[in-house]
């Protein structure tokens, strides 16, 4: 990587990680009202259940489209490449409308709460579109538009519509499409000079040789961990544990997810730079994914040790209407392991991601079905209730360490070499 693209990189995650702070704030006060309005109860557990497969939806295609994206040149056209992946997505979106289906169950789609979730399916993965060409185009700070509507809309929707869970689905479903408004203007900016026959060509030969594939299936297993929970939640937990579970996961997911998406970004550009020297890129994403995740663990340590402090916990309590820092503190507490270990695994995976995905997919699939293993034995059998999910989430991303930590990819190894 050049003197200037390495300064680029560091101001790209300087610039995400302040404004993660903000984005903190805003998903704290989110929380803060939806746990005032619906604390710990059914319909709490019925928003929570339809804002995973959301997530995961707009998780799921960002991961996804970063690593088709995001090494593209970018004198490639931005439309082009929406227009290439409209298959994709409508796969995407076809399967998350199953998820849905599922997860929230029945009685839900007799309810307008229910279709206005369902509506903010399509709008965060069209809005995670436009928000990786955004960032492509080097607009990395134009997402926060995205990522701040979220909280925005949901909070408006609640004090708007309060009572119940339709308030906060429909602002949800408002925040959703403003931020893709907001997105659209930079994402879809044509280039200078056009050059999308090359880079239609090696996409298309990309898809033929399966990376597509077997990126779509590491993605699906790795980057969705919440649906699992999701799904298990009516058979594992009491009512309202699941809304108890999201409410300590605000803090753990706002403090990993802007540094986690600069990371990504970061990374995916340094493996594709160093693509011809796969050994020295290893050790340097290695190191970086190992500082990473002290420095995450240590994070999320330190917020859960601060929700015990009687001064910043006596405010929450306050705002929220009940006890809530004392029901998720422990939640937070466990989710220290799973922090760390997940922000050193977005670190070093994505030299795998980028130029061999499928060697990845046993181990998603081994740490999947561990998971699985200790959420529902932990929750059922040893009666951890929702401190099963952290601890479960640790042992998936320690089984995901072992894919990439042992060495780099190596093009000339057959099984990589297919992918």
């Amino acid at each position: 990587m050049s003197e200037h693209g390495a300064a680029r990189a560091r101001e790209t995650f300087l610039w995400m990680a302040i404004l993660s702070i903000v984005t903190l704030l805003l998903g704290v006060l989110r929380e803060l009202v939806i746990a005032r309005e619906l604390r710990a109860s059914g319909a709490a557990d019925l928003f929570f259940r339809g804002l995973v497969v959301i997530g995961a939806t707009r998780g799921f295609g960002l991961a996804l489209l970063r690593a088709r994206w995001i090494p593209v040149p970018r004198a490639v056209a931005s439309r082009g490449l929406l227009r290439a992946e409209l298959p994709t997505l409508a796969l995407i979106l076809g399967v998350a409308a199953l998820a849905l289906a599922l997860i929230v169950g029945a009685d839900a789609w007799r309810t307008p709460t229910g279709w206005a979730i369902a509506l903010c399916v399509p709008a965060a993965l069209l809005g995670g579109a436009l928000r990786v060409l955004s960032e492509r185009a080097g607009y990395e700070k134009r997402g926060f538009a995205f990522e701040w509507g979220v909280p925005l809309g949901t909070i408006a929707g609640a004090l708007l519509l309060p009572g119940g869970a339709l308030g906060p689905a429909v602002g949800l479903l408002g925040g959703l499409a403003l931020g893709g408004l907001v997105l659209a203007p930079t994402a879809l900016r044509r280039p200078e000079h056009n050059d999308l026959t090359d880079t239609t060509s090696s996409m298309e030969a990309a898809r033929r040789a399966g990376f597509t594939r077997w990126l779509m299936l590491d993605t699906l297993l790795y980057v969705n961990l919440g649906l699992l929970d999701a799904a298990c939640s009516p058979h594992i937990f009491d009512e309202g544990g699941f809304a108890l579970l999201n409410y300590a996961y605000l803090f753990v997911n706002a403090a990993l997810m802007v540094p986690t998406a600069a990371a990504t970004i970061v990374a995916l550009r340094y493996a594709a730079a160093h693509a011809d020297a796969p050994a020295r890129a290893h050790v340097t994403l290695r190191r970086w994914s190992l500082l990473g995740g002290v420095l995450m663990g240590a994070a999320v340590t330190g917020v859960g040790l601060l929700l015990g402090w009687a001064r910043l916990a006596a405010p929450i309590d306050a705002a929220a209407g009940w006890a809530i820092t004392a029901s998720i503190r422990p939640l937070v507490l466990y989710s220290a392991p799973f922090a760390a270990l997940r922000f050193a695994n977005t670190v070093g995976r994505q030299q795998r991601v980028a130029h061999a995905p499928r060697s990845l997919v046993p181990w998603d699939l081994l740490g999947l079905l561990g998971r699985a293993a200790l959420l529902i034995a932990g929750a059922a059998a040893l009666g951890l209730g929702p401190a099963a999910s952290p601890l479960a989430l640790a042992l998936a991303e320690l089984a995901q360490l072992l894919a990439w930590a042992r060495r780099p990819p190596d093009p000339a190894h057959p099984a990589e070499a297919r992918a």
